[in-house]
């Protein structure tokens, strides 16, 4: 179902980037000092692939390789396991991130040129938004019951717990009991 919030919504518009041609250490020290995960890797403004932490485990780390000497070309994700664009809807770009199991997408234009990024927590910072569309459409359609259940944040108190859907909120069994009453 989709949410109207799209890419271009909640993307990062000025993306940190490797090059090919870097080498790891140089790309790792842009990691640590803009405190990233992981590098679009971009040659001529089009998008040929991504460098994440898990890549340089992978392929520097673990086979004892020295950074300086080892190139972003050999070690990225290419081609990335998910791109998105800038129309594509944030239910969508939630999909790819739990199906490819990454934390970023990069977000691409019509000729393949990087214009943004989006992560895991811009989608989770947007979802409350979503979430609450998709309980008013239930609402509207009549599909949400009284009785629904859930597991979640209370509305009154703020705790976790098992959920229960009472005057158009969602609420835990302790406020259910003294608040509501």
């Amino acid at each position: 179902m989709a949410s109207d919030i799209k890419a271009i919504d909640i993307m990062t518009g000025e993306v940190v980037i490797a090059r090919p041609d870097m080498t790891i250490a140089e790309a790792a020290r842009l990691m640590n000092v803009f405190r990233i995960g992981g590098l679009p890797v971009v040659e001529g403004g089009k998008l040929t692939g991504m460098l994440t932490e898990r890549d340089i485990m992978k392929h520097v780390v673990a086979t004892n390789k020295k950074a300086s000497e080892i190139l972003v070309s050999d070690v990225m994700t290419t081609p990335p396991k998910a791109v998105g664009t800038l129309d594509e809807d944030l239910s969508s770009l939630a999909e790819k991130i739990t199906k490819f199991d990454v934390t970023r997408i990069p977000i691409i234009d019509d000729d393949g040129k990087l214009v943004g990024i989006v992560t895991n927590k811009d989608v989770l910072n947007n979802a409350k938004d979503y979430l609450e569309v998709l309980l008013e459409q239930a609402k509207i359609k009549g599909s949400l019951r009284a009785d629904y259940s859930a597991y979640g944040k209370c509305e009154l108190c703020g705790e976790a717990s098992h959920l229960m859907f009472k005057d158009n909120r969602f609420v835990c069994d302790n406020c259910l009991k003294i608040k509501l009453k």
